[in-house]
């Protein structure tokens, strides 16, 4: 542990703080509008939160490029600010969107021609389901691409210091989303076919108003988008690639549950994907405390500040672990009402409420953990970062499917992904030596 001096460690708190307040707030936003969208498509019908559901693993892999790219820029961005270099902002951003072009498009062809096979993969009998999860699918994830424009502008944002532009940036996006969803399928009666349309139409949104937004700003150097900065492929090798993994394992995770919770029925699966996205907002303060500990250490950085980032990794982990206690403790005791509010069909919240109440409690471990990762993955430790989450998630699946297995229930499964979560404890101080490491190097 590093020695902190009271004035430095409420120093320490209070950027922190002020970074991850805005962050959280844009995180809110987006998540919400996520369970918003899996609450309209729980009052169309069983059938299209099962399609949802099904495409929840390839949605991961098209959300690790954009993440990939997105945080890329973002430490870029925190770099030129401690240097004192905004038109770099905007020509780095401009090469990152180059080697997306090209990327995003193979990886649609990749998805869309084995869309049918996933069917098979996924377990899908029902001829109609495959042609409906299909078409879903083709189209979702040509939508999601598009989503980059309005990542990159918002991570340029977010890394210089626009907090604030950044997250108005996500909750227009996130708004105009949920809003066409709603709009379009229930309201026009198209059904899930909205979500594609309101996909498109919000990453175009985020990118027109994202320039507007740089325009604005000392980073707006329109002849610097023309500038290829060929660093761009060492940032994506130490920062990206690794971050990207951690979305495909994250992706496998989501495949191997599902194939093996689909032994004990559709409620099953559709209570797993409500919980975890439930999950995903319980776990958003760990990821915005890691990112905004991750910003400071990165402007340290660029400033040549490097004796600080020691202080700022052990307050941001401070901070995470005093948040999360309170986390952990009122989730656990709302479990049930929560479960019930997201998962509108009663089968599948009560199996949403099974899997929170068994491991509410872990997410104690689990904040300071998200982000203790965070922070690596965004000060080249990504690699290191991999090695533990494929540790973690393998030993879930392993461990679970055979509890699920001898307990002859789902029931089993859920106790053993609580038990797993508190292995996580050491990874705050892998990440510590990663950070002194870095402190010693500079």
């Amino acid at each position: 542990m590093f020695p902190l001096a009271t004035h430095g460690r409420k120093q320490v708190w209070r950027t922190i703080s002020g970074l991850a307040v805005p962050l959280f707030v844009a995180g809110s936003v987006n998540f919400a509008a996520q369970l918003g969208i899996i609450a309209i498509l729980g009052r169309m019908g069983g059938e299209a939160i099962y399609v949802r559901s099904l495409y929840q693993p390839v949605s991961l892999i098209v959300l690790a490029l954009s993440v990939g790219f997105a945080v890329c820029n973002q430490v870029a961005a925190a770099i030129s600010k401690g240097a004192g270099r905004p038109r770099d902002v905007m020509s780095n951003a401009a090469s990152l969107a180059r080697v997306w072009l090209g990327l995003g498009a193979v990886l649609y062809l990749v998805l869309a021609v084995a869309a049918p096979s996933l069917t098979g993969l996924l377990q899908v009998d029902a001829a109609g389901l495959r042609d409906t999860f299909t078409s879903f699918l083709r189209w979702t994830s040509a939508a999601g691409l598009l989503v980059v424009g309005e990542e990159l502008c918002a991570s340029s944002l977010r890394g210089y210091g626009y907090v604030r532009q950044a997250t108005v940036l996500v909750i227009c996006t996130a708004s105009v989303r949920i809003g066409l969803v709603a709009g379009l399928g229930l309201g026009a009666g198209i059904g899930i076919a909205a979500v594609p349309i309101a996909e498109a139409t919000a990453g175009l949104t985020g990118l027109t108003m994202g320039l507007v937004l740089l325009r604005r700003t000392e980073l707006w150097h329109p002849p610097a988008v023309r500038i290829w900065r060929r660093g761009v492929f060492t940032d994506l090798r130490r920062i990206g690639v690794p971050i990207a993994l951690t979305f495909l394992v994250l992706s496998t995770y989501n495949l191997a549950v599902i194939g093996v919770l689909g032994n004990y029925g559709e409620n099953a699966v559709a209570g797993f994907t409500v919980a975890s996205t439930l999950q995903n907002v319980v776990l958003l303060p760990g990821m915005v405390l890691g990112t905004a500990t991750a910003i400071t250490i990165n402007q340290q950085r660029g400033a040549g500040e490097w004796r600080r980032i020691r202080e700022s990794m052990r307050g941001g982990i401070e901070v995470t672990v005093v948040t999360y206690v309170v986390i952990a403790a009122l989730v656990w005791s709302l479990h049930d009402p929560l479960a019930w509010l997201i998962g509108g069909d009663a089968g599948v919240a009560e199996a949403a409420g099974s899997y929170l109440g068994a491991v509410a409690l872990t997410y104690a471990v689990q904040g300071p953990v998200l982000a203790s990762l965070a922070v690596m993955e965004e000060t080249g430790g990504g690699f290191r970062a991999i090695v533990l989450n494929a540790i973690y998630f393998g030993l879930i699946v392993a461990v679970s499917a055979v509890a699920a297995h001898a307990v002859g229930s789902a029931d089993g499964f859920y106790a053993a992904v609580a038990y797993c979560n508190l292995i996580g404890v050491t990874v705050p101080l892998i990440a510590m030596r990663h950070v002194r490491k870095l402190s010693r190097q500079g």
